[in-house]
């Protein structure tokens, strides 16, 4: 189970950086108008710095536009001049400070987001800001409440994205040298109170599968490396790239775009692909590049970073009903291997496909269909432990055949701290991880926390 923790101050949750997503018209369309409408909103105060990080400050206004945006989340603020409200002031002095720190630290390892995530997510906090308002035009007078043009508000909203996917990133490359920190069992159940005691949770399993595709044989191999070897061919000899990804490629994602993957990094692409796309030279078409999904012709664009605008030509080859019904004799005798007590780990090493995951350890049977496992929900019905299910066949990542063993299975019902112990323990030891690391920075850098 994944658990949303808040952090010492400077994240949500290790890997899923929080920084405050939308300015304080948003909160104060939320709250019903402006500052007179709302009870518990801020005194006005004449603006000044809060703190200095490095060569940046932070505002008092960015202090309160933060809180703003708490309150459009439906949190109750405090009332202003309580020493509850002066300590969430000096917590989200002390988030806002945190942020800074890491997002330094981002920019000296000179990590770069492209510029279509950015977008991308741009748009999308967008779009969701926007529909939390009743009409366009509330949308428009809210902003202009706000001192801020349409324009201006996105500019703030897409360097806000760019801030934090560009923390986010950061966190995930350091995540592995974190301070070594511990977390007690008091510590464990005084989370589990605050944050989850009373809630239910969804039936869940844990499975370990043998997934088995069907393979060309010989000859429809040879036709498929031919026809990537005749696109090869015809762009060495001056055919433009993108007009031969949409003649010979079978990569419905991106044919028509002319077979451009966009940028990407290393570890988000099978490896086979990335071994030869890394050891490419910027423009020069290599190929026929063998993948599990068939034979590639790639061409790496521009690199920047860790990161390699690649183009390619996909050239599948052709399975026939023989295959099938191989892959298929295949998975009924796994099968009876699997229930004659044949461990599932052994049986995918001799007969799965190797990118496929063995075991999925403790998944909430609702969340199957996000992780592409939907298909697998209608064969297993009420999960047995111990229990072989399949062969049964699947398509999300083309025609397939799985066994699967069914571990451990629990059903939905009011969450208890011995189903969550270890999932929150793993949680506060990346969180106080990061607390650790944050302290540390603090200390190379210059802080100067002025409120």
């Amino acid at each position: 189970m994944n658990i949303a923790l808040r952090p010492l101050a400077a994240v949500a949750a290790l890997g899923a950086v929080s920084l405050s997503s939308g300015p304080a018209l948003v909160a104060q369309e939320a709250a019903g108008g402006g500052t007179a409408d709302r009870p518990n909103a801020p005194v006005e105060l004449v603006d000044r710095v809060a703190a200095v990080v490095g060569d940046t400050v932070v505002l008092y206004s960015e202090i309160l536009e933060s809180i703003l945006q708490e309150q459009a989340q439906g949190r109750t603020l405090p009332a202003p001049g309580t020493a509850a409200y002066d300590s969430m002031v000096s917590a989200t002095l002390g988030a806002l400070v945190d942020q800074l720190v890491l997002l330094q630290q981002a920019s000296q390892e000179e990590i770069v987001i492209p510029e279509d995530v950015i977008e991308a997510e741009t748009d999308r906090r967008f779009q969701e800001v926007r529909g939390s308002f009743p009409s366009a035009t509330a949308f428009q007078s809210a902003i202009e409440e706000s001192g801020r043009t349409l324009p201006q508000y996105r500019l703030y909203l897409r360097s806000q994205v760019r801030a934090q996917l560009m923390i986010n990133e950061y966190v995930q490359q350091i995540r592995s040298s974190l301070p070594p920190v511990t977390v007690t069992d008091d510590e464990v159940r005084e989370w589990f109170e605050t944050n989850w005691s009373g809630e239910s949770q969804p039936p869940r399993i844990t499975f370990e599968q043998v997934v088995i595709r069907p393979e060309p044989d010989s000859v429809a191999e040879q036709a498929a490396r031919d026809r990537a070897l005749e696109a090869l061919g015809a762009v060495r000899d001056g055919m433009d790239f993108a007009v031969a990804a949409r003649r010979y490629s079978e990569d419905p994602g991106n044919r028509d775009e002319g077979g451009d993957l966009g940028w990407v990094r290393r570890s988000n692409i099978d490896s086979d692909f990335a071994a030869a796309a890394w050891a490419a030279r910027t423009g020069t078409p290599i190929g026929p590049v063998r993948t599990q999904f068939g034979y590639h012709v790639i061409k790496v664009e521009n690199v920047r970073g860790g990161e390699r605008k690649i183009s390619h030509i996909l050239v599948r080859a052709e399975i026939g009903e023989e295959d099938v019904r191989k892959a298929r004799a295949l998975a009924e005798a796994v099968a009876d291997s699997a229930r004659d007590g044949e461990p599932i780990d052994r049986l995918a090493r001799s007969h799965g496909v190797p990118e496929e995951p063995v075991r999925l350890p403790n998944v909430p049977i609702d969340r199957l269909q996000e992780g592409g496992y939907g298909e697998y929900v209608q064969h297993l019905g009420t999960p047995i432990p111990g229990e072989i299910v399949g062969p049964f066949e699947v398509s999300v990542r083309g025609q397939r055949f799985v066994v699967l063993k069914v571990v451990e299975f629990t059903p939905g019902g009011d969450l208890r701290l011995e189903d969550v112990t270890e999932d929150i323990r793993r949680g506060l030891l990346q969180q106080k991880g990061l607390a650790r690391f944050v302290e540390q920075l603090r200390d190379e850098i210059h802080v100067d926390v002025r409120l």
